[in-house]
Formats: C-alpha cells, sequence, structure tokens
C-alpha cells in the first residue's frame, strides 16, 4: 500500500514538473518573441533613419553639384571677358603695325566638356581670318589656348578657302580647306585635348577630293559677334544647371534668322539699287563669275596658244548673260568708244564671288578698253564695279 502511495506520488510530482516546465517554455517564447519584435522594430526605424539620411545627402550633393555647374558657367564668363579685354596681348598672325585687324568671337565646342570653348577670330583686310581656340583649367584659374592657328576666308592671292563650323553634335568643329584654282579640297574634324596645361589642337580628316564633289554634313553655322557685344558670354555667365549646348542652340537659331531676314532686306535694297544704276545711267551687267588660268583663258577664248606667252597669271572674268554696250576710254588714249562685249574682267579680289550669278554695275571712267593684245581679249578692264546683286 505504501509503495503504491508513493508510485502515485512521484507520478504526480513528475506531470507537475512536466507542466510547470511547458509553462515556463511558453512563457519564455512569449518573452523572446516580444523580445524579437521590438528588436525588429528598432531595426526597421534605424534602416528608415539610415535612408533617410542617404536620401538627404544625395540631395545635398546634387544641389551642391547644380550650385558648382552654375558657379562654373559664371567662372567661365568671367574668364572669358578677361580674354576678350587683353586680346591684343595674344599671338595670332603677324600682320604688321600698320595692317587694319578687327576682332570677333563665337562660343563652340570642341571636347566632351559643359561648358564650351572661346573661338576668336582676327580679321585682316585681305580677306583671311585666324582663329585660335581659348579654353580654361578644370578650376577656372587660367585660360589655356592653342598655339595652332586656322585659317579661314578667300585669300586675295594664290586660291585658297577656308570654311568653318559647328558639328550637329556640338562635340568638335568641321573644317573645310580647298584651292580655287585645282579644286582640290580637305575637310577635316577639330577637337582640343588638355595635356600639361596646354590646349592640344587635334586634327583628323574626314574627306578628301575635289571641292564639287564635298558630302554634306548636318552642321551649325560659326556665327562670330564683334568683340564689343558680349550678349552671349552674358548668357554663358547666367546659366544655372541648364544644358548649355540647348541654350547655344537657340541663340544660334535666331542669329540665322536674323541673317536671313537681313539678306532679305538686303536682296530688297539691291534690287532697287539696280534700278538707280540704270536710272543714272551706269552700265549694268549680269552673268556668272569665272576664274581662269593662262590655259583655260586661252582655250575659253579659242586663241592660238602659241600667241601669248603663260605668265603664270589668273583671270577673273564675269561672263554676261546676253551682249552689252560698254563705253569706256581706251587704255592707249584717244578718248571714249563704245564696243560690245559678253565678257567682262573684273578686279582680282572679285575672286570670292566665283561661280556666282551676280549684277554689277560701272560708270565710264571705272575701266578701260586693252590697247594690246592680252587675255581676256576684247573685254573691258574693269578697275572698280559696285555689285548690285
Amino acid at each position: 500500500m505504501n509503495k503504491r502511495i508513493i508510485r502515485l506520488t512521484s507520478l504526480a510530482l513528475c506531470l507537475c514538473l512536466a507542466l510547470s516546465s511547458c509553462s515556463n517554455k511558453e512563457k519564455q517564447e512569449v518573452e523572446d518573441s516580444g523580445e524579437k519584435s521590438q528588436t525588429e522594430e528598432i531595426a526597421k526605424k534605424d534602416e528608415n533613419k539610415e535612408k533617410d539620411k542617404l536620401e538627404k545627402r544625395e540631395e545635398a550633393k546634387d544641389k551642391k553639384e547644380e550650385i558648382d555647374k552654375s558657379y562654373n558657367y559664371k567662372k567661365a564668363g568671367l574668364l572669358y571677358n578677361k580674354i576678350l579685354d587683353n586680346i591684343d596681348s595674344y599671338e595670332f598672325s603677324d600682320l604688321g603695325e600698320d595692317a587694319e585687324i578687327t576682332y570677333t568671337y563665337d562660343l563652340i565646342y570642341t571636347k566632351s566638356s559643359d561648358i564650351p570653348d572661346l573661338l576668336v577670330a582676327q580679321n585682316t583686310e585681305y580677306g583671311l581670318s585666324y582663329l585660335k581656340i581659348f579654353s580654361h583649367k578644370d578650376d577656372f584659374s587660367k585660360e589655356l589656348y592653342t598655339d595652332e592657328i586656322i585659317t579661314i576666308g578667300v585669300a586675295s592671292a594664290g586660291g585658297f578657302r577656308g570654311v568653318i563650323s559647328q558639328n550637329a553634335d556640338y562635340t568638335s568643329l568641321l573644317y573645310t580647306s580647298f584651292m580655287s584654282g585645282t579644286g582640290e579640297a580637305k575637310k577635316e574634324e577639330l577637337k582640343t585635348s588638355i595635356e600639361d596645361d596646354l590646349l592640344k589642337l587635334d586634327k583628323k580628316t574626314l574627306w578628301e577630293g575635289m571641292i564639287d564633289d564635298e558630302p554634306k554634313d548636318e552642321a551649325h553655322e560659326i556665327n562670330f559677334s564683334d568683340i564689343d557685344d558680349r550678349e552671349k558670354i552674358e548668357s554663358l555667365a547666367s546659366n544655372k544647371n541648364e544644358d548649355f549646348r540647348k541654350v547655344l542652340s537657340e541663340i544660334k537659331k535666331k542669329e540665322e534668322a536674323d541673317n536671313n531676314e537681313d539678306s532679305i532686306v538686303k536682296e530688297e535694297d539691291t534690287q532697287s539699287v539696280s534700278q538707280e544704276q540704270v536710272d543714272s545711267n551706269q552700265t549694268v551687267v549680269s552673268g556668272v563669275v569665272r576664274v581662269f588660268n593662262h590655259d583655260e583663258m586661252v582655250e575659253y577664248q579659242d586663241i592660238n596658244p602659241e600667241s601669248l606667252t603663260d605668265m603664270g597669271e589668273s583671270y577673273v572674268v564675269l561672263l554676261a548673260d546676253e551682249v552689252v554696250d560698254v563705253t569706256l576710254p581706251s587704255g592707249g588714249g584717244g578718248g571714249y568708244f563704245t564696243k560690245s562685249a559678253d565678257i567682262i574682267s573684273l578686279p582680282s579680289d572679285m575672286d570670292i564671288y566665283q561661280d556666282q550669278n551676280i549684277t554689277i554695275s560701272f560708270g565710264p571712267d571705272d575701266g578701260y578698253w586693252q590697247s594690246d593684245f592680252s587675255l581676256p581679249v576684247d573685254a573691258p578692264r574693269m578697275l572698280e564695279v559696285n555689285v548690285v546683286e
């Protein structure tokens, strides 16, 4: 009996202990679950705080970059103004102290940068302009510029021609040069790079051939502004965070529209001037301008090649649309007389109108009839003419 009571008592104790253990375990699990939930909530809050901090840092960084970018435009504008204010201190082409020189400029892109470069032209009375590209150090503390000069325009002798433009996507310049006598031409892409605080001009030949076969590329015209007109630089200095390529594109579109409007007005003016020339008894002739070398002139006029010696000269002439009566004095004396002509010898600097249809006017004292047998034969020699169209 006693043994049975002892067994039952032991069993009861074991059951109580088991129940107590389960209860404690469940209580511990509940406590552990609560602590885990609280820890996760704290971690989530900390994560959100860190995320907020990162977002604020990124916003502050973006804002600082915008401010820095805006400030860079301003610093570039100040530097370019300083360059233009002291442009005489930079070496372009040595033309002598008595040369008549003017300066013009435009903003262009020759490398992958948000800030444009400054292109300055030294313009001469001889029909040519000499270009220098200016840029800046990264901190805008100093100007950088190319030592190499780019030549554009029309040479008064020798037949050189040079044309420059900005490529379509504002990353380089396009430069075409050719000789009017031979027609041989070359198109190059011009870019710049900075090496050891020097601005280097990099050239890449895109095409070579005869000028009439030059492939056409989409490009933006370089519209040079007078050195005293700082509107473009003011636009650069006041730019905030907008891509200045777009700003410059809009400026160029406006300039092109203004140029087209000026051309229309000029055309209207030349038409009225042409009528005035007729009314004042001036001789008015229309035709196409051609430039011939000796052999070409001899062949065109069907002259015996042995009758005239090739002196290496070139001849700028107007091939008239129709025969016209011209009254001029004789080069050998004897007064004025009138002869018919379908070809007119022009001043040599009018080769800039080569292959263009123009209308000219001149008076009886603006030229003479030749008294010797020289090229072009039977053509009035004009010393001065007015281009009215």
